[in-house]
């Protein structure tokens, strides 16, 4: 089970790498669909069921996997921790799924203010780097040796 909590930890952090490059490479082709080919982003566009450009599909990646995968990924991480024993294993899954929630949050009320966006992008750096340590945490007891059990005398 300990190697099922490391999977889950890491999966949450490829997808919060995942997140971040489908964002960046829709806002890229955005700008370039503008700059480039004289697109015009108003309401209509937003509106619009024609694909802009092919970049668009980024937001979709984002929005598909920020609202259903990484949440449900959170999730089976933190029910894996309860069987993994890995010390402290449950509380680092928490944390994970705290932030998660604290994302999807962000996420939302980034459609209502743009300070919303903001912290919406460092708690990804805050979601990534739990996770990443969650994972780190059990490599390095797989590293430790183990100690000889210590010889007892009859009494």
């Amino acid at each position: 089970m300990r190697t099922a909590y490391k999977v889950f930890a890491w999966l949450v952090a490829l997808g919060v790498v995942v997140q971040a490059a489908s964002v960046v490479w829709a806002v890229a082709g955005l700008g370039i669909w503008v700059d480039k080919d004289g697109g015009v982003l108003d309401k209509a566009a937003f509106e619009s069921e024609e694909t802009l450009f092919p970049e668009v599909a980024g937001f979709m990646i984002h929005g598909l996997s920020g609202m259903m995968i990484i949440p449900a990924l959170a999730l089976i991480f933190l029910i894996v921790s309860f069987f993994a024993k890995v010390p402290g294993g449950i509380a680092w899954a928490a944390y994970v799924l705290l932030a998660v929630v604290v994302q999807v949050a962000l996420g939302i009320y980034g459609h209502e203010a743009a300070v919303w966006g903001l912290l919406h992008g460092i708690n990804a750096m805050i979601l990534f780097s739990l996770a990443v340590y969650a994972g780190l945490r059990v490599s390095s007891l797989e590293r430790r040796p183990i100690a000889p059990a210590a010889e007892h005398e009859p009494v």
